[in-house]
């Protein structure tokens, strides 16, 4: 299983009561703005934030009422939860390889609009489900966490049922050649003792990944600058409410990766791939 020390150490505060186990409870991932001069640094203005973040994905992926949905790489079910309280008459899965993260989600999670929920512990890159069996396939910021960017699509692209949509959200250099000089892999060795285990930069494109699998990439989004109010707000919350886990464990990292993203040289996309119909 990857290395994720930012579960890791959520999971304790969630259990100790922490305040970063609150505020990452149910989403755990980047915030999005439309316009990044209006936030105002707050929790709640973050937390809105971090679910326009899953209706940025929504839209990518063309969720509406009725579908079945697989969201891959589920966290603590953020994401499943906003479609179920949005949504009706779907059969949503949410996967992941951790089972204390699928334990915290189906203890807080119930559903309500009609809907069904199911939880899945599994490797992402292989799936365990037959072919085209769903309509939808969500991978909200975690793809660089899984074995293969790669294999992934390709298993997405096997459980789609024809037609289907799967949208991604990953962080991805600017340059792919920059993701492969020594400075680099400097720098990613330091945001890995925060956010874990990131894989590798993609030897190809997405679309051509996409390609490969079968998939035909139909929409690219680089919303980096939506999402760069993210970076200011934790290291704030780290310094004047994170316990000292909390410090030690996501400063350094959310710092290189707050640099990198103000200066352009990673960012942050969203991907709309279709499974064509015949």
């Amino acid at each position: 299983m990857a290395e994720l020390p930012y579960f890791d150490l959520l999971i304790n505060e969630r259990q100790d009561g922490g305040e970063a186990g609150q505020l990452w409870e149910s989403q755990v991932h980047w915030g999005y703005w439309e316009n990044p001069k209006t936030a105002d640094g707050t929790r709640a203005d973050y937390v809105a934030a971090m679910e326009r973040m899953n209706v940025e994905l929504f839209k990518a992926g063309k969720v509406a009422d009725g579908q079945k949905l697989l969201d891959a790489g589920c966290g603590f079910g953020g994401t499943i939860q906003q479609i179920n309280a949005t949504h009706s008459n779907m059969d949503l899965t949410g996967l992941n390889i951790d089972a204390r993260q699928l334990a915290a989600a189906e203890a807080q999670i119930k559903a309500t609009n009609g809907n069904k929920i199911g939880w899945v512990e599994a490797d992402a890159c292989q799936l365990p489900f037959e072919d085209n069996s769903f309509d939808r396939v969500l991978a909200v910021e975690c793809i660089f966490h899984f074995p293969s960017r790669e294999k992934f699509l390709a298993e997405a692209a096997r459980v789609l049922k024809p037609g289907g949509y799967l949208a991604v959200s990953d962080f991805v250099p600017t340059m792919m050649f920059f993701g492969k000089t020594p400075f680099w892999w400097v720098i990613r060795t330091r945001i890995a003792k925060s956010y874990g285990t990131l894989g590798s930069v993609p030897l190809r494109s997405y679309k051509s990944m996409g390609k490969r699998a079968g998939l035909r990439l139909e929409a690219n989004r680089n919303i980096r600058k939506n999402t760069l109010p993210t970076y200011p707000f934790i290291l704030k919350f780290c310094r004047e409410q994170g316990s000292e886990d909390l410090q030690k464990t996501m400063v350094v990292g959310t710092r290189w990766m707050k640099w990198l993203s103000k200066l352009g040289f990673v960012q942050y996309r969203i991907y709309t791939f279709h499974k064509p119909a015949s």
